[in-house]
């Protein structure tokens, strides 16, 4: 499959490298790949984004619990390869006020439900086009993550894939959890309720 510059820029920010890595036969990691690193407390930029049924969703409908937003895209395989542990993560803080945004970046509609009914995507997925929210929020490549206290501030980072379903995350978001967050006060978007339903039954 050919990569559009775009798609390059993400997976590969030094062309040295990637040439490096094809004659290599590797797949560079950039960032800081693997770890989950704390970051001074910071309001993230809001966003309004569609989910795959069309549906409007901003940051702030996912309130009052911890917030993993992982931007992905169906082309990029170390994304597609930490898929099952993020969604072994949810099953591990199923009940606790904990949520996963998968916010694909830049790719089509049916694009990205072909990936997520492939992959057996059990949390809500969002739609960043246009790559404005990848870039507000100041990632460099994909994937890439940040993860939102209960009072809506980024305390966590990751760029590159990670084992989401690590001991010590899994304890670190538990935390997080407890660190105030209550039950929202408001019914879980319509996306959140299907999600969950959805990996239940699977």
């Amino acid at each position: 499959m050919v990569r559009s510059p775009f798609e390059y820029r993400f997976c590969f920010p030094d062309m040295a490298v990637l040439l490096a890595c094809l004659l290599l036969g590797l797949h560079p990691q950039t960032g800081a790949s693997g770890e989950l690193l704390e970051t001074p407390a910071a309001t993230p930029s809001e966003f309004s984004l569609q989910d795959l049924s069309g549906q409007i969703h901003s940051l702030g409908d996912f309130g009052g619990r911890v917030i993993l937003i992982n931007f992905w895209a169906s082309w990029c395989r170390p994304c597609i390869a930490e898929m099952p542990a993020i969604q072994r993560l949810a099953g591990a803080l199923q009940g606790r006020p904990f949520v996963v945004l998968a916010i694909n970046v830049g790719e089509s509609r049916r694009r990205v439900q072909a990936a997520t009914r492939r992959l057996g995507i059990g949390f809500p997925v969002l739609l960043d086009k246009d790559n404005a929210v990848f870039e507000s929020w100041r990632a460099s490549v994909l994937p890439a993550a940040r993860v939102i206290d209960c009072r809506g501030k980024i305390r966590y980072r990751a760029e590159g894939p990670i084992e989401w379903d690590r001991a010590e995350i899994i304890a670190t978001l538990q935390a997080l959890a407890a660190e105030g967050c209550g039950r929202p006060s408001t019914r879980p978007p319509a996306a959140v309720q299907q999600a969950t339903k959805g990996a239940i039954n699977q």
